[in-house]
């Protein structure tokens, strides 16, 4: 069996404020990579006793990157209403650069207060 083929056990943490963030997430063990893809069960209550049960399938865009040509992968970012890869990398950079700026400035004020 491939190292991306296992079943994950999604985990929510109680505080928001926490390692994730208020995200699910998935304790990956150390022989395994996370799946390509999981499949989560939407049900809905319909009439008294009765139910509604659709499977959907979520897609590891990271996987997705990996063996997809970037075109290909900025049409699927598009029909998601994602921004093209290009165009997401450099947001993110910009948020990295803010992130990092006041890491250093908390780390300066805890280094000034002593």
């Amino acid at each position: 069996m491939s190292k991306d083929k296992w079943i994950p056990e999604i985990f929510y943490e109680e505080k928001a404020d926490g390692l994730a963030q208020g995200l699910p997430f998935v304790k990956v063990p150390n022989d395994k990579e996370m799946p390509s893809s999981v499949f989560l069960c939407e049900l809905r209550d319909l009439e008294e006793e009765e139910k509604e049960l659709t499977v959907h399938m979520y897609c590891n865009m990271t996987y997705l990157k990996e063996k997809l040509t970037t075109k290909t992968l900025d049409k699927v970012r598009k029909a998601l209403g994602l921004k093209p890869l290009s165009e997401a990398q450099e947001a993110g950079r910009v948020i990295d650069e803010k992130i990092n700026k006041n890491l250093d400035e908390i780390k300066e004020n805890k280094i000034v207060k002593k």
